[in-house]
């Protein structure tokens, strides 16, 4: 703002009295010529109307004189004393004074033969002494130019440079992947809207990092459990075989023997009625393999129909009531009356059948397995107790993998496969249920909750 002022100020210093000196001499020059044509065509009384307003108009003095030189126009003794000084500077040769504008030009009256003289005269000094006022004047002008520079540069700073300081900020921060910060501008210009743009532009990029950051957490997760998934095949699989391979080489050794009659296998019925039980327990666990396989395929879909659960669970109950007598244990149960649930019975069936037998077998001598059925507005529970029976807290978690057992030895005399609470798990998860096995006070409880609408579905 000072450097243009100063340039607009000393331009006009330079510029304007050449400039001045070109216009008002092109304006004298015209009207010079339309004063003498007006002349041409009046009398010399209407004609000193025009040279009066002439004079008014152009801050010029207007001289005629006839051919004896005498001033007719104006009267002489009407002359002030600026009027004088006028005439005496206008009988100076133009030559030698470039301030003056001085023109004389021959005229006649209408209705008069005789042949006068008129005589321009306009100062042109004025504009010299405005110039040199203007370079007097211009330390004070300095001082007003940088005041107003100041002021200036104050209200860009505070409308236009603040602003756009701010936006920068925003946008660097907003380069670093840092998309919390809003930048609060109002404005209806075009700085405004680029603010409102901005912050728009961040609040959705922050909104697609976050979506980015979250798909790419599910995609972590999912290949993590991918990766769990493909270990627990692996150590399934190398179960499975070991689980097979004992059984296999057991009968494949009996059979050898006996069919070449070594030491005590030459009693083959006793020894394959050996082989037969192993043969079936194999085949109850490739059952139990293959039922596993059918839970974790993604084709698996259970059939899902009304079951009655009270009646489900009392045939299962009575499947034991003679294990249960030998072993001197009490089966005791409290259920609801025909308790509904949509599920698939055969499933169903197999799991809770798995938890009866757990803790039918698990359950010492003279003590019971107590069985509760009843439901709730929003879901059916069952709860299996065997009283007198302990786990440890750390081998709870091992119980619902594949071919756990508590029993060590893993022999078929004191435990089955190892698959049983496997098999309940997948089943559970299959209905949508939650479970729970947990020690209490007065032993082992495993509970199952499975949901249900307000319409028993």
């Amino acid at each position: 703002m000072a450097v243009s002022a100063l340039v607009l100020y000393l331009t006009l210093y330079f510029l304007l009295p050449p400039y001045y000196y070109h216009t008002k001499k092109a304006k004298l020059e015209a009207g010079v010529h339309t004063l003498v044509t007006q002349i041409e065509k009046s009398e010399f009384e209407k004609a000193k109307g025009l040279m009066e307003d002439f004079q008014h108009q152009y801050n010029a003095f207007v001289v005629i004189s006839n051919e004896e030189e005498k001033i007719i126009f104006p009267n002489v003794v009407s002359l002030n004393i600026t009027d004088n000084a006028k005439i005496e500077g206008s009988t100076m040769p133009p030559a030698k004074r470039d301030d003056i504008f001085s023109k004389f030009i021959p005229i006649s009256f209408v209705g008069d033969r005789e042949r006068y003289s008129l005589l321009v005269t306009a100062s042109l000094q004025p504009v010299d002494e405005a110039a040199t006022v203007i370079l007097t004047f211009l330390p004070y002008m300095l001082i007003v130019i940088l005041l107003l520079s100041f002021v200036g540069a104050y209200v860009y700073s505070r409308i236009i440079a603040r602003p756009l300081i701010g936006l920068n900020v925003l946008a660097k921060k907003m380069a670093k992947l840092d998309f919390s910060a809003d930048y609060s501008f109002q404005s209806d210009d075009e700085i405004g809207e680029l603010a409102a743009s901005l912050n728009e532009l961040s609040r959705n990029l922050q909104c697609s990092m976050e979506e980015l950051h979250q798909a790419n957490l599910q995609l972590t997760d999912d290949i993590k459990k991918k990766q769990e998934q493909e270990v627990e095949r692996r150590e399934f699989v190398a179960m499975i075989s070991h689980e097979l391979k004992t059984p296999i080489a057991a009968v494949s050794g009996q059979l050898e023997a006996m069919i070449h009659n070594i030491g005590p296998y030459r009693n083959r019925d006793k020894y394959l009625l050996q082989s037969q039980q192993i043969t079936k327990d194999m085949e109850k666990l490739v059952h139990e393999i293959l039922d596993i396989s059918s839970l974790e395929s993604h084709e698996f879909k259970p059939q899902i129909r009304s079951v009655n659960v009270t009646l489900l669970v009392t045939n299962i109950l009575e499947n034991y009531h003679y294990f249960c007598e030998t072993k001197h244990i009490k089966l005791a149960s409290d259920m609801d009356a025909n308790v509904m649930l949509q599920a698939d019975e055969r499933l169903l069936s197999k799991a809770v059948s798995n938890i009866v037998g757990n803790a039918v077998n698990y359950t010492r001598k003279g003590e019971e397995v107590r069985v509760h059925l009843f439901e709730t507005e929003d879901s059916v529970q069952l709860d299996v107790l065997n009283t007198g029976a302990c786990i440890e807290e750390d081998e709870l978690p091992h119980l619902f993998k594949p071919f756990y057992r508590l029993e060590k030895s893993r022999s078929r005399t004191t435990g089955g496969s190892g698959l049983g609470l496997y098999i309940v798990q997948k089943v559970l998860e299959a209905h949508h249920a939650t479970y729970k096995l947990a020690n209490e006070p007065s032993g082992v409880m495993f509970t199952m909750s499975f949901p249900r609408t307000r319409n028993g579905t």
